[in-house]
């Protein structure tokens, strides 16, 4: 390794243990996979070219796989996944993720970081809605792909859609759960597809290889300890603490991405 190689491996270090804790603690809180976080996080660290937004984007899909396999367990565990809900979505949302993953080879920064902020506003204002129970899959499949081409053109896990989609029919703890097993399962497929169908990630992976080792290996490292503490603080608070915490966490990251975006776009 040459001194640039050692230091895009500590910077990918230091960006994976703080994405990922952060991350993780919301994984277990909200159902998000962690691209609100990761995605930023990584753009901020990783030197800027024509690549950075579509290489943080990757990245952070397969922290989502790391972040989502272990916050997933942590609900199993709880109780709180509905198998059939995650059987009936998964097609559209793998298909969805895929084609919009290839897509975010031209995607511009600004972008990225606008449709983050709008998602969290998003978010935060249905936090704070009552909803009646709703039965009836047709439209969690008729969303699928939109929310998986969404998450995957964006680099998140897919909870920010689907979490709401999936309190109109379930619980609000089981709607978590389902939807952290959901994202971490449809990040795996979009990038099993682009790797094997698309060539030119590989050129985009292999110019940041060290920066992706450290970031993915602090991640591994502070994980478990994340998800575990915040999948019983979930537990422990009820709905309506739970809707009060999740609604002022979302409020504050869409504010945060909204400057950022702004930023991209006067620069």
């Amino acid at each position: 390794m040459n001194e640039a190689e050692i230091a895009m491996l500590c910077i990918g270090l230091a960006a994976g243990a703080l994405g990922g804790a952060i991350s993780g603690v919301l994984s277990g809180l909200a159902g998000i996979g962690g691209g609100l976080i990761y995605v930023p996080v990584f753009y901020a660290c990783l030197p800027h070219d024509s690549a950075s937004v579509s290489l943080s984007i990757f990245i952070s899909l397969l922290a989502i796989v790391l972040t989502g396999g272990f916050s997933a367990r942590a609900h199993y565990r709880l109780g709180n996944i509905d198998t059939g809900t995650t059987l009936h979505m998964l097609p559209g949302l793998i298909l969805g993720a895929s084609v919009g993953l290839m897509s975010t080879l031209h995607l511009p920064e600004a972008l990225v970081l606008a449709g983050l902020a709008v998602l969290d506003a998003w978010i935060a204002w249905d936090y704070g809605r009552s909803m009646r129970a709703r039965r009836g899959r047709r439209s969690q499949w008729l969303a699928s792909f939109p929310i998986g081409y969404i998450s995957g053109s964006l680099g998140i896990g897919g909870g920010t859609m689907l979490v709401p989609l999936l309190r109109r029919s379930l619980a609000l703890r089981r709607a978590v759960g389902t939807s952290v097993l959901c994202g971490m399962l449809m990040a795996a497929a979009a990038l099993l597809v682009n790797g094997l169908l698309v060539p030119a990630w590989r050129e985009v992976l292999a110019g940041q290889l060290w920066f992706v080792v450290g970031v993915l290996s602090a991640i591994l490292l502070v994980l478990p300890r994340a998800t575990h503490w915040s999948a019983r603080l979930h537990a422990s608070l009820d709905e309506e603490e739970l809707k009060v915490l999740l609604k002022s966490v979302f409020a504050a990251i869409a504010s945060a991405m909204a400057l950022a975006a702004a930023y991209e776009f006067l620069n």
